[in-house]
């Protein structure tokens, strides 16, 4: 009878650690896909002038698509409210384009890159997620 329950405490610590698992990759690759959209933007608008261009707006949409598509992922995973600035900020960088203010727009990646970077860090399965 114990090595049933034994058993079973098994199966329950696995499905937990498997649960985890896909959280973390589930995670990581929704806000890495997003961290590398804004590098890839970032390094792009270095020499422009001017952010009135076809390809900065596809960038952009780009980024906010990949961002929609994550994001209904993500909230199955994690509090929504935690990652609404995210949303928040790439609306502000099309209402930048708009406006053609450049050091805004930077401002509004490097926003972006930083609350990517810090989600990463805490949104990941660990041991205190598992017990």
């Amino acid at each position: 009878m114990k090595l049933f329950h034994y058993l079973n405490f098994f199966i329950i610590f696995l499905l937990l650690v498997a649960v985890c698992v896909v959280e973390e990759v589930l995670v990581s690759s929704s806000l890495t896909k997003v961290q590398d959209s804004c590098y890839q933007i970032e390094n792009y608008i270095l020499d422009k002038e001017s952010l009135k261009q076809t390809d900065i707006v596809l960038m952009v949409d780009n980024l906010e698509y990949d961002w929609i598509q994550n994001e209904g992922k993500l909230c199955y995973l994690v509090n929504h409210i935690s990652i609404k600035e995210i949303s928040y900020e790439i609306s502000h960088l099309k209402s930048y384009i708009a406006s053609d203010d450049i050091d805004a727009f930077k401002m509004s990646l490097d926003s972006i890159k930083m609350y990517c970077h810090s989600y990463l860090h805490f949104m990941g399965a660990n041991v205190h997620n598992i017990l």
